[in-house]
């Protein structure tokens, strides 16, 4: 089937579906789910998949887990970043306020987790195309975070983000697929503690 693509720059040209959908979004204040990730690369024989749990609460928590092939957790909270790698016996943290670039890049991380309209439109073109689920296709507008992200393809349905794929300047990409979304869930300080 077709979906007209609404291509957007202002917030206020969306059509009221689409504002409406950011709204249930951004009501979220946190949400838990699985997730499948596979990166397609043009370097790599076949794709790599990868699974883990996502945990997200606003206004700058966040929680990466992969738990297979390979444990790893990449943790956001506040102004710090931590990075660790169990089977490898490594970690590292790091202050966003010291490093303005990986900010920047964490920044453009979670601005599809945020279902802030107002923030997304600053710093993305939007362009949205009504559907079940619906997508909205984001285009970064600053160039260093467009030198990372050609794109990011939010698929929206349930006032959840269900996937979200991500197209590289260079054509490689990642596809993240969500299962067990629960929105507004109950996180303790542990979903953001690095191991």
């Amino acid at each position: 089937m077709f979906l007209p693509l609404l291509a957007l720059t202002q917030a206020a040209e969306l059509p009221p579906e689409a504002i409406a959908t950011w709204a249930a979004l951004d009501a979220n204040s946190s949400l838990s789910a699985d997730f499948t990730q596979v990166r397609h690369s043009q370097l790599l024989s076949r794709p790599i998949t990868s699974s883990g749990t996502l945990a997200f609460e606003r206004p700058d928590r966040m929680a990466w887990t992969v738990t297979a092939p390979a444990r790893s957790t990449f943790i956001l909270d506040g102004a710090k970043v931590g990075m660790a790698y169990p089977d490898l016996g490594m970690r590292e943290e790091i202050d966003l306020a010291s490093n303005a670039e990986v900010a920047s890049l964490v920044q453009g991380m979670m601005v599809w987790l945020g279902g802030d309209l107002e923030t997304v439109s600053k710093d993305y073109d939007v362009a949205w195309a009504s559907g079940t689920p619906s997508v909205a296709t984001l285009t970064p507008k600053d160039d260093k975070l467009s030198a990372i992200i050609g794109t990011l393809d939010l698929s929206i349905a349930e006032s959840t983000i269900q996937k979200v794929v991500i197209t590289e300047p260079d054509g490689d990409r990642v596809e993240i697929t969500f299962d067990n979304v629960t929105p507004n869930a109950t996180l303790g300080s542990e979903a953001f503690a690095l191991p």
